[in-house]
Parts: structure tokens; C-alpha cells; sequence
């Protein structure tokens, strides 16, 4: 099993986050679906034809700051996630900007958020609780006393021989791997470890292979590393995912680095609520659900009117959390990465397609490098879905630039649902 599908699946078994009843003198405030997703869009920097954070490398770590993760994917069926994250907000993104932003720039760094994701660097403290948990407890395997003379071997190397990456360590061992039926050098899982408990830091990466270094070697001058308590972490990462999501359930944000703490997390989020920095929200057509939003979000509410379309990521910020884009876009989506080819309904690697304030289909794509080609394997549009005059321009338009950014000169679809709509 990967990584990023066990932490999905541990999130969908969370345990629901009973809340008090509202906190007295602050009334829930009434929105329409409408309104929560433009609030939910424009938190998301996928509402405006405006760009959002701007451009340039000052525009990507703007997003990444106000977004607060940016998942990491090894996937490169398409450009990797993290990349086709920025590139979904910052229109003339380079992957190149994302390496610099790490190193030399030290303005992000890469630890565990509910997956492996790129933090910004004025975050860090907020990590410490999650690493001083991981000294006193494994992350991913079970204690053995091979993998800890491997863990004390390969640090040792770094602090004499400096960067160190997995490829220059001869191995003296292996370990099952993260996916049944696999095994992996142990040196691969200590350097996990050592990573987690934040003994070692990633300073780089050379194509995808990371490079190790002391934390006190890759922090910049200056940084913050005081540790902060439980009720100050949570209710950091409660702020941070309210003003990322825009709106949420309780349940959504559980989305925490330590997805455990449901009492911290309920706790913060009534802070936040007795100082009026957050609210709860009532929507008509969703009377079932509890509904939180960050007080200056409601701004954001005129419905959103812009004519985008966007195929986004499977792993996007906005699409990551499968059972939310049910409520919020009605829309059943399952990622079939996993799922055995003869059993998946729509693709491989299936991108939600946004229009607007609507996720009107799912596009299975994959980019053919070789031939400069983008094959574009099942256009599905959904069943309600009838707007094909009027989508037809953004949509060409938004699949020239999706091309170039796959550095593909073309695009060939090889099939559309419903049958007969053509897209020039």
C-alpha cells in the first residue's frame, strides 16, 4: 500500500469530532451552497480569472504559505502533483521554482503533513510536535535492532561525510517495503525514520531522489524552533486548514499532522469560535452537516462567475478529500490508481475538471514525452452536465495551456462521454 493511500484511508475511519452546542452570543451564519463554494474556491485560489498570488517565485511560495501544504507525489503519469498544484494557481509556474524555493532558498522544507508535503519554512515549529511523537515511537515499521544500528549508521555518515542521499549508502540489509510483497534496502526505511523524528532534514532533491542533511545545516538563520504546546500547534493547523478549505466540517479538520488529537482539535476550533475569529455556518440544503468558516472568509462569498476550466489534480488541495467534494460539488470521485485495470470505471489517473463553480466531468490523461503527445485516454463529462456550447472554448483553451505545461506540442482525445460531443 502507498503512503498517500494508507494516510486516505485512515482519514475515511476517523472518528467524528463531537462539538459543543454553539457557543452562546454567536449565532451560526446562513449561507447558500453557492456562496460556501465561492468561499471554498476563492480560499482555494481557483475562483477569479485574477491571478491570485501573482507571478513568479514570489507568487509560489505566497501560495504555498496560504494554501500551508503542498502534497508530494511521485506519480509523473502527468507533471507530479506538487508541480501541477502550483502550476493550477500560478499560471507561469516552473517546476525549477520549486526546487529553488527549497534549496538554496530555504523557504520551504519537506516533512509529513497527512502525507509527505512541501511546509513553508516559517512553519517549522509547527512540525516539532510531530517529530518529538516520532522519537518515541516509529512512524512506519515495527522496533528492531537492525534498524536502529542502521538508523545510528547512516546519521553518522551525514554528520562526517555532509549530504548524503540513498543511492550512496551500500546496504547492509533489507525490510519489507511500503507495498505488499516488496522489500526495500533497511537503509531507505532508517533514513524514514531519522526524517520523521526530525533528526535529519531534506535538503534537495536530485531528480526525485532526496538529499539528506542536518536540520542544523538546511535551517535558514533566524528560524523559530521554540516548541509549542499541544493547544497552540492545534489550533495553528485548525486556522491554517479553516483558512486553506475555506469551509469545513469538524471531521475535515482532522486533515492535521496528528490526526489523533480530535479533543485539541475541538478545543482550538472553539477557541477560535469564542474569540470571533471563526463561525459556524448553516446551509439550507445541508442542514446535516456542522460547518465552520473562518469569520474574514465571508467576504468571499459573491458567487463566483468566472468561465476557467481547470483539470486539477487528483491530489490537489481543492479534490484531495474525497467525501467533501461529495457535499460541496456533489461529485463521486475515486481515485483508480489502485483499482485493478478491468475494474476501474474511468482511468488511471483521472483529473476532476472544473468549470467555474462546478466540477462538470473527469478527464483520464496521460502525457506521451516521446512523441510530444498528450492522449487524453476518456473525456466523461457528468450526467446532469449540458452546457457543451458554452464549455467548449474555455475548455480548448485551458487544454492548449494544460499541453504545454506537459511539455506536449499536441493533444489527441481518444474517447468523450456522453458519445457525439466532439471537442474541436
Amino acid at each position: 500500500m502507498r503512503w498517500h493511500e494508507a494516510s486516505l484511508n485512515s482519514l475515511m475511519v476517523a472518528k467524528p469530532i463531537l462539538l459543543a452546542k454553539p457557543v452562546q452570543g454567536r449565532s451560526p451564519v446562513s449561507l447558500s451552497i453557492t456562496e460556501v463554494r465561492a468561499i471554498v474556491l476563492r480560499s482555494q485560489g481557483l475562483a477569479e480569472d485574477l491571478l491570485p498570488f501573482g507571478l513568479g517565485k514570489t507568487a509560489v511560495l505566497r501560495a504555498i504559505k496560504h494554501l500551508g501544504y503542498i502534497q508530494v507525489d511521485p506519480i509523473n503519469v502527468l507533471q507530479r502533483a506538487h508541480h501541477h498544484v502550483l502550476w493550477s494557481r500560478v499560471p507561469n509556474y516552473h517546476p525549477d521554482t520549486l526546487h529553488e524555493l527549497q534549496d538554496p532558498d530555504a523557504a520551504v522544507f519537506e516533512y509529513w503533513n497527512h502525507a509527505a508535503s512541501y511546509l513553508p519554512m516559517t512553519d517549522y515549529r509547527f512540525s516539532m510536535p510531530l517529530m518529538r511523537k516520532y522519537r518515541r515511537e516509529f512512524h512506519w515499521s515495527d522496533d528492531s535492532p537492525e534498524l536502529r544500528r542502521s538508523m545510528r549508521r547512516v546519521l553518522t555518515m551525514i554528520r562526517k561525510q555532509g549530504p548524503l542521499m540513498l543511492s550512496e549508502v551500500e546496504s547492509t540489509g533489507s525490510v519489507d517495503g511500503w507495498s505488499a510483497g516488496r522489500t526495500s534496502k533497511i537503509e531507505r526505511r532508517a533514513l524514514h525514520e531519522l526524517w520523521m523524528r526530525g533528526d535529519v532534514m531534506i535538503r534537495s532533491r536530485r531528480g526525485v531522489q532526496k538529499i539528506f542533511d542536518l536540520p542544523d545545516r538546511v535551517l535558514p538563520a533566524g528560524i523559530d524552533v521554540k516548541l509549542p504546546s499541544i493547544s497552540e500547534a492545534t489550533e495553528f493547523h485548525v486556522r491554517r486548514t479553516l483558512r486553506a478549505l475555506g469551509v469545513a466540517t469538524p471531521q475535515e479538520l482532522h486533515y492535521l499532522q496528528d490526526a489523533g488529537q480530535a479533543s485539541a482539535v475541538r478545543g482550538a476550533l472553539s477557541a477560535l469560535i469564542k474569540r470571533g475569529e471563526a463561525v459556524e455556518v448553516r446551509v439550507p440544503d445541508l442542514l446535516k452537516l456542522r460547518l465552520f468558516t473562518l469569520r474574514e472568509a465571508l467576504e468571499h462569498s459573491t458567487p463566483v462567475k468566472s468561465s476557467i476550466v481547470r483539470f486539477l489534480s487528483p491530489f490537489d488541495n481543492l479534490t484531495i478529500q474525497r467525501k467533501r467534494l461529495k457535499w460541496l460539488f456533489d461529485f463521486d470521485y475515486v481515485v483508480e490508481i489502485y483499482v485493478p485495470p478491468g475494474k476501474r470505471k474511468y482511468g488511471y489517473f483521472v483529473l476532476p475538471v472544473l468549470w467555474g463553480d462546478r466540477l462538470i466531468g473527469r478527464m483520464d490523461a496521460k502525457a506521451n514525452r516521446a512523441e510530444r503527445q498528450l492522449v487524453i485516454h476518456n473525456l466523461v463529462f457528468e450526467t446532469a452536465f449540458q452546457d457543451f456550447a458554452a464549455i467548449k472554448p474555455p475548455f480548448v483553451s485551458a487544454l492548449h495551456d494544460f499541453t504545454r505545461f506537459q511539455e506536449c506540442d499536441q493533444w489527441k482525445i481518444s474517447r468523450v462521454e456522453p458519445e457525439g460531443i466532439t471537442i474541436p
